[in-house]
């Protein structure tokens, strides 16, 4: 076998076309190796992306959560598998796998789960999954949810109806919010129109009550809670950071019946302000992406001359949910954007207080709209920089389209109708 092999004297030795042969073969070689290592390499990708990652490694999460909460009810006679699925779902753990893997390297500890509803955390590993639900002191018995978005008055009926307490017993505690809790700074610059109420103030949460509990433990437990959200996030230092849309206009020079002066001359936003645009927010965006562009709107509304943009006639909020709370709020039905109506005398319907564009009630509303959630307060005191005045929610996942010029609104409006959101 040794024969075979010549000594590189010898190839030097060579005739030429010898030695061109013998280049030729090892081209040839290396490029068969070459290519059979590629196709290893691509089999051996295949392998691990469909067959391997799938069966042997599972997506997971690292950690205890990344803060955002997340209500988990587990119900009576699931499975492992219901619970590990279930959690996939609700963005608790990165895959079901993940969960049952977990639940099966600690002696199938799954199956000793307990129902109940436990407040858990978006993206969790799957062992600290396990570990919480594992725990009994993290399992709510008497849990009522109040999601986001909820008004005081839903808010009210859902308490009673998991309490017992009476509706009435927590509206005759609703217009001192102060005494449940509520900072006074938060009342802080308030003009004539604005009105002390918990409303907005009501975190949505998840919260172990029961008939125990009376109506003002209720409230101030949910206040309690509000506040150290704020202080969590930051609320009250990012609103003094907040951007002027227009530094040359001064709303003080309209007058009381064109805008109602929310500062003297200056931008300042004070709390309650934000604490409005946010419950607004809360209300009308359709995915979390959106929710800083709109809060930007409500800004824009407000504090961009109507005068010098011409594209509004007032500086005031236009919203089918600001409307649509004052009717609510005054016990009438709310009115869709689809109903065939007069929808100038809705806007500036004279009885309804929260009908935000009429000319003598424009600018901020009487008290927020809804009880927003967390990363909807952070987007009101963080608005993108954007001079929209426009949005309208235009696609099924709830994307909205957004325009500074009413022609480019009403482009946009078409496209929603388009998709039957409009």
């Amino acid at each position: 076998m040794l024969g075979d092999f010549r000594t590189e004297d010898e190839r030097t030795d060579a005739p030429r076309s010898h030695r061109r042969k013998d280049s030729g073969k090892s081209l040839i070689a290396m490029t068969l190796v070459v290519a059979l290592f590629a196709i290893i390499g691509v089999g051996g990708w295949w392998a691990y992306n469909n067959v391997i990652k799938d069966y042997f490694i599972a997506d997971d999460f690292s950690g205890d959560g990344n803060g955002t909460e997340v209500t988990v009810t587990v119900e009576e006679g699931w499975f492992v598998s219901d619970i590990a699925n279930h959690l996939e779902e609700e963005g608790v753990v990165a895959s079901a796998k993940a969960f049952l893997n977990a639940s099966e390297e600690n002696n199938d500890a799954g199956t000793g789960i307990q129902p109940g509803t436990y407040t858990m955390q978006a993206e969790m590993s799957a062992a600290s999954a396990l570990d919480f639900l594992l725990n009994e002191e993290n399992r709510m018995t008497n849990a009522v949810t109040i999601p986001e978005g909820f008004r005081i008055f839903e808010v009210f009926k859902t308490l009673s109806d998991h309490t017992g307490v009476p509706i009435e017993e927590f509206e005759a505690l609703a217009d001192d919010p102060e005494a449940l809790g509520v900072d006074p700074l938060w009342f802080e610059g308030f003009g004539d129109r604005q009105e002390k109420s918990v409303e907005g103030f009501l975190f949505p949460s998840t919260y172990e009550f029961d008939e125990k509990w009376t109506a003002e433990d209720m409230l101030k437990a949910m206040i309690e809670r509000f506040n150290a959200e704020i202080e969590e996030i930051g609320f009250l230092e990012d609103i003094q950071n907040i951007s002027d849309p227009d530094p040359d206009f001064d709303p003080s020079s309209l007058s009381e019946q064109q805008f109602n002066p929310p500062t003297n001359g200056e931008f300042k936003i004070y709390p309650w302000m934000a604490l409005q645009i946010a419950s607004i927010v809360q209300s009308e965006s359709g995915i979390a992406e959106d929710d800083a562009r709109i809060a930007r709107v409500m800004y824009n509304k407000l504090y961009l001359s109507w005068i010098d943009h011409g594209q509004t006639n007032c500086n005031c909020f236009e919203s089918e949910a600001i409307w649509n709370y004052g009717r609510l709020y005054n016990g009438e039905e709310a009115i869709t954007s689809h109903a065939d109506i007069n929808w100038y005398e809705v806007m500036r319907d004279p009885d309804n207080p929260w009908a935000a564009s009429a000319q003598e009630n424009a600018g901020y509303m009487p008290t927020p709209i809804s009880n927003p959630g967390a990363a909807v307060l952070e987007a009101a005191a963080n608005p993108v920089d954007g001079d929209w005045l426009f949005f309208v929610t235009a696609y099924e996942d709830g994307r909205a389209l957004f325009a500074h010029d009413h022609d480019d609104h009403e482009a946009n409006t078409v496209i929603a109708q388009e998709n039957g959101m409009a």
